[in-house]
């Protein structure tokens, strides 16, 4: 089956386990941790509910629950891997799909998931994929339809798996963690798994956007407004009134998506912290961006609107897949082989004169 996949593409900078403020690993590499992954992963009975690295309770203070690893593959040739995760929702009714937890990674098919009057053992939720390229120490987020690539899940997932599962930790008599172990038996305990990735980049959009900052006439902000977070929720409150709605008029929908623009001229050093924070909010979608409005026919190449997410590596296309249950979840070895026959083409798309051309050709 033919399904259209949005590729965003990310630069790792930092995998492993390292001491405070060094530069280098002390132990791990994104390729080894990716290995050890795939070997924890498809161990015989490896269940569902054991696979979230770390615990949900009353003090949680992140902005997800629970993500569970649901498939670990790797292609033996060029040394890639895929990770694909099921991410719990607070979501429920009728229409919700969950996975059941009691379910062994290698058994994972469209009986394993419920919908409508869900199982307590079940977990309610969306799937999202991580493609990894340890050669050139890339990584990327797939997403079919669903904008959320729950990359901040990932990453907190991936950081404490260090710390309970990898092969690195170790445990007394009490499994009490008592530090990380290296090959020459060593016990460290002055070390902190790191992961630290960025959306990698094109060079000549930021450049342009930099080298010119001074011709900026204003900024456009795109963002989604989330009635469950408490400071959106204000916000949105406020929109509302001033349009001449009462707050206690019912917006049925979860998420408001909110355009403004005013006219400023940033400092080279507010433009980079705009790059800055852009790329560090990781859970957008595709709606949530940043514009730089320059004057036409300004000389210098730049468009009317140049969008901050055109400054980075992505692409859609149309890939064949096969789905465990259709709309809910990809089956991973099939994804990860359809990637292989793409990869040349993937791969060459992180050259900035390659980006270029494909940003022409899908916003022409």
């Amino acid at each position: 089956m033919s399904e259209r996949a949005s590729i965003r593409f990310y630069d790792v900078k930092h995998c492993g386990l390292y001491k405070p403020r060094a530069r280098s690993s002390t132990l791990g590499s994104l390729n080894e941790i990716l290995h050890n992954i795939y070997n924890w992963a498809n161990e015989p009975g490896r269940l569902v509910l054991n696979t979230c690295s770390y615990e949900v309770d009353e003090d949680f203070d992140q902005e997800f629950l629970e993500t569970y690893l649901v498939s670990a593959q790797k292609c033996n040739d060029t040394g890639d891997y895929l990770l694909s995760f099921w991410n719990r929702t607070h979501s429920g009714g009728d229409s919700v799909y969950a996975l059941d937890a009691g379910t062994q990674l290698t058994n994972v098919s469209e009986r394993t998931f419920h919908q409508g009057n869900l199982p307590d053992s079940s977990i309610p939720g969306y799937a999202t994929y991580f493609w990894f390229t340890p050669s050139r120490s890339v990584m990327a987020t797939i997403t079919f339809g669903n904008p959320r690539s729950g990359m901040n899940a990932f990453s907190y997932w991936l950081e404490n798996f260090f710390r309970t599962e990898s092969r690195y930790a170790t445990f007394d008599s009490t499994e009490l963690f008592t530090g990380y172990k290296g090959t020459d038996g060593t016990i460290h305990n002055d070390l902190e798994p790191r992961f630290h990735k960025q959306l990698y980049s094109k060079p000549s959009k930021k450049t342009l956007i930099l080298a010119n900052h001074e011709s900026i006439k204003g900024i456009i902000r795109r963002i989604n407004l989330d009635r469950g977070q408490v400071a959106d929720k204000g916000l949105l409150d406020g929109l509302i009134s001033r349009v001449g709605i009462t707050t206690e008029t019912e917006i049925h929908d979860h998420e408001i998506s909110l355009k403004y623009e005013f006219s400023y001229t940033p400092t080279e050093a507010e433009v980079q912290d705009m790059f800055a924070t852009y790329e560090a909010s990781s859970s957008r979608s595709k709606w949530e961006d940043v514009g730089f409005v320059f004057p036409e026919n300004n000389g210098f190449g730049a468009n009317k609107t140049e969008w901050l997410s055109k400054s980075f590596a992505k692409i859609k296309l149309e890939i064949d897949i096969e789905w465990v249950l259709a709309g809910q979840l990809v089956k991973g070895s099939v994804l990860l082989q359809t990637l292989r026959s793409h990869r040349e083409e993937l791969i060459n798309l992180l050259a900035d004169e390659a980006l270029l051309n494909e940003e022409q050709r899908d916003y022409a």
